[in-house]
């Protein structure tokens, strides 16, 4: 049976980044902290307010990152060179290692997934207004639908064999995130 938790908006804590601000969207597992980096997932927004930032270190973790208003360059510091990454709003999802070199360039309203890697993994779409998603979920996997326009959310949570049918009321961001341990 499916776990539907609503979480809105005035209830995500936001906090200080050196860029701008972030705002919790959900943290797992409960009572897990982003600045003790005990989590397995996290899923956040962010004001990018600098016309550059680089972004944390977050070694030991994978990013899916998406713009939800303005455009992005992310450029990432290989031992190969360096690469870049053009994130338009409510289009581009991008996925990276969180322990690489990211310098970003822009200012922008983003969407974020943050993973353990070999505990957690994790996918990040837009969902359009009308939209009919039939997702199967197994137990230890997650949905998560993010309401663009109101910020609000809600989660899915699986503790066996089931499927989340929802039609998309707005521009939606679907999380999706399976444990992987």
């Amino acid at each position: 049976m499916l776990k539907i938790t609503e979480i809105k908006k005035e209830n995500m804590p936001v906090s200080s980044w050196s860029g701008g601000t972030t705002t919790e969207i959900m943290i797992y597992p409960e009572g897990a902290s982003y600045a003790a980096r005990d989590f397995l997932f996290r899923i956040s927004t962010a004001s990018v307010e600098l016309e550059e930032s680089d972004f944390t270190d977050l070694e030991g973790f994978f990013r899916a990152i998406a713009s939800l208003e303005g455009e992005l360059l992310l450029s990432h510091e290989l031992h190969c060179g360096e690469i870049k990454k053009r994130i338009l709003p409510l289009d581009t999802v991008h996925f990276f290692d969180g322990g690489i070199p990211t310098h970003c360039v822009g200012k922008a309203r983003d969407l974020n997934l943050i993973t353990k890697l070999g505990a957690a993994e994790g996918d990040l779409n837009f969902v359009e207004d009308g939209e009919k998603v039939v997702l199967p979920l197994a137990k230890n996997e997650f949905a998560l639908v993010y309401f663009i326009e109101s910020g609000d959310a809600r989660l899915a949570e699986a503790d066996e064999d089931d499927v989340l049918v929802f039609t998309a009321e707005g521009r939606c961001a679907l999380f999706t995130v399976k444990l992987t341990d």
